[in-house]
């Protein structure tokens, strides 16, 4: 390849069709037209380069018109401004320069009367990403347009620079609220180098709300750096303000912060402080840690004596069981059933006299007057899968409850051991109908039929069908059924779970061994709750990744969410219009509405999706169409 002078000097000879050939058909000349571009000192011959590229490729033209020399960009960028497109493309388009120059006239349509063009806008500066553009979007938090301030906010947080950073500090002074508040949700967003010194700051600020969510912040950042600050902040005059410090030393593990913790299980002014708190403790898990739980076991207030009992339940000791135990004889009945529930969650493994503990507590809590926590019991017994555990189930069998007898067969199908599986033979002689009927679809020779949606040969004709999974659109709790079911988890290859951002994965779900757990909220725009979380283009590419994966060795594959209609649709549909391919969006959408035909898939995943797989708008268009103007247009 010539020098760069050399190719500058050879451009003014090339006729069109000759500088297509060269630049525009090919990759080498293409990375080579973008390299000379911003040496060009002739703007005519930096604008008949973009004029061109614009020709080839819309989105090819669009870059290379913010790569000429910033004196030529007003120029490049009218021919863009000029391009016949929808408002929408020329945004997108408007974004891919990267140019300051742009951000004028995505700041003018602003004033919109479309609220997607004027949210479009805001995200197309942040992709900008600039000083120019932090200025911008620093200036929109004080927009009147509620959505505006959000997305502003969200961008600023993306763009994570120290000037996006300065630009959130300086907000957190802002006379409004509502801009205070967005400010602190944003700077959670900022690479934590960059972010903690003004979360430090903000945990000393004026306003309470300021101050409770930048704890916030800091717990998730997970830095020892933050915890002087937070152990401050266990001292602060608002009780949200020391219950969320609370929280954030325990997602740290903060062990300096164990004595204060304690301290605050018997808080005067807010039982949720004492709370927290004994969720903090549990998860620091030391011996001064268990002995605050022990304390809080005789709380006046049943939800921290809950919690308590909750946190004593990850805690794999003697001493956290014998605690958990004396639990189960507590006057509240939802104590008592968490007390059975952290039973099950003692990892015993290896260690004989705390199994046969755990082993005697559930015996007596299964004979507990009230259905609710034998129905805990039951679950419990499921998860620890022992033959003392068979055992309990099989005594459960005969409960006068029809949940708890219900829930006894599941937990016995869910073990699947060989003395399980006698068990539930045993109760196809039993004399209740629902018991002999549960148990005959648990057992393992039983073929229970799966829901699982077979794509059809003539809609999948064309798109790689052997690579085209079977797929099942399920809620959690319906995934869980399909999973614990012999026959039924059998057929599954592939799991897909969102869960909720704190929520553990079930589980059941590890008996699939190929799979993808995400934890977002079900959302689709920002929300300036530091504790729900917006889906994020990584979570969508962590998705495309599954699912390419998953075309070498194709298999069934299971999506869930907490619903099964929002999330997990637009997660299957991802992995739909990765195995379709290119130019076969409807054909996904369709697919997926056999799937699920409930299903209403999240906007912002499929606009995400849409993006990284360079779909130009089709796939969220697709899922405007309702399943007969699918059918008409597939037809």
């Amino acid at each position: 390849m010539n020098s760069a002078a050399t190719l500058i000097q050879e451009l003014p000879e090339l006729s069109d069709d000759q500088f297509n050939q060269k630049y525009l058909k090919q990759k080498q000349g293409m990375h080579a037209l973008a390299a000379i571009l911003p040496q060009i000192e002739q703007q005519s011959l930096a604008l008949r380069a973009i004029k061109l590229a614009l020709k080839v490729n819309l989105k090819l033209g669009s870059k290379l018109a913010g790569t000429v020399k910033p004196e030529f960009q007003t120029a490049t960028l009218k021919l863009i401004a000029k391009i016949k497109t929808s408002p929408l493309r020329k945004i997108q388009l408007l974004a891919l320069t990267r140019s300051d120059m742009a951000i004028p006239m995505l700041v003018k349509a602003l004033n919109h009367k479309d609220s997607a063009v004027r949210l479009h806008c805001i995200r197309a500066i942040g992709l900008i990403g600039s000083e120019a553009a932090v200025i911008e979007l620093a200036r929109s938090l004080e927009s009147e347009d509620s959505q505006v301030q959000a997305w502003a906010a969200w961008a600023l947080g993306e763009i994570d620079s120290k000037p996006a950073a300065a630009a959130l500090f300086k907000a957190l002074n802002h006379k409004a609220a509502g801009v205070r508040a967005w400010a602190v949700w944003a700077l959670g967003k900022i690479n934590p180098k960059t972010a903690v010194p003004a979360l430090l700051k903000a945990l000393k600020h004026q306003d309470s709300e300021v101050r409770w969510r930048a704890a916030v912040n800091c717990g998730k950042i997970g830095s020892s750096e933050v915890v002087p600050g937070l152990m401050n902040a266990l001292r602060d005059e608002n009780q949200i303000v020391r219950a969320r410090a609370a929280a954030a030393l325990g997602k740290i593990g903060a062990i300096d912060a164990v004595p204060r913790l304690v301290e605050l299980l018997h808080d005067p002014d807010s039982y949720a402080v004492s709370l927290r708190a004994a969720e903090a403790l549990g998860q620091i898990g030391t011996e001064t840690a268990v002995s605050g739980l022990l304390q809080a076991l005789n709380h006046e207030d049943s939800d921290v004596r809950g919690s308590a009992v909750s946190a004593l339940g990850e805690i794999c000791s003697e001493v956290a069981a014998v605690a958990v135990m004396r639990s189960l004889s507590d006057r509240d009945i939802f104590v008592r059933g968490r007390a059975a529930v952290a039973l099950g969650n003692i990892n015993t493994a290896g260690d004989a006299n705390l199994q046969t503990m755990v082993a005697a507590g559930l015996a007596i809590a299964r004979g507990d007057s009230e259905s609710y926590v034998r129905w805990r019991v039951a679950a419990a017994l499921g998860q620890i899968g022992t033959e003392e555990a068979v055992a309990g189930l099989v005594w459960l069998l005969a409960d006068e409850t029809p949940g708890v007898r219900q829930k006894a067969v599941k937990s016995l199908g869910q073990i699947g051991s060989p003395a399980a599986v006698l068990a539930l033979e045993a109760a196809l002689n039993r004399e209740v109908a629902d018991v002999r009927a549960l148990a005959a679809q648990y057992l393992p020779d039983v073929r229970a039929e799966v829901k699982t949606v077979y794509f059809d040969s003539e809609v999948a004709a064309g798109f790689s069908g052997e690579k085209l999974p079977k797929i099942l659109i399920a809620s959690e709790a319906e995934a869980g059924e399909y999973i614990i079911d012999r026959a039924a988890g059998r057929q599954l290859k592939y799991l897909i779970s969102i869960g909720t951002p704190g929520v553990p994965e079930p589980k059941s779900f590890h008996k699939v061994q190929n799979r993808l757990r995400l934890s977002f909220n079900d959302l689709e725009i920002p929300v300036d709750d530091p504790d729900r979380v917006l889906p994020t283009l990584d979570d969508v590419l962590q998705i495309i990744d599954f699912a390419q994966k998953m075309s070498a060795h194709p298999g069934n594959l299971l999506v869930c969410c907490q619903s099964g209609i929002s999330r997990s649709a637009a997660a299957a549909l991802t992995v739909c219009a990765v195995l379709t391919g290119r130019g076969q969006e409807r054909e996904a959408w369709a697919l997926l509405l056999a799937a699920r035909p409930q299903a209403r898939p999240n906007r912002w995943m499929v606009e995400l999706a849409d993006r990284a797989l360079d779909r130009n708008g089709k796939l969220a268009l697709a899922i405007e169409l309702t399943a007969t103007e699918v059918a008409i247009a597939n037809s």
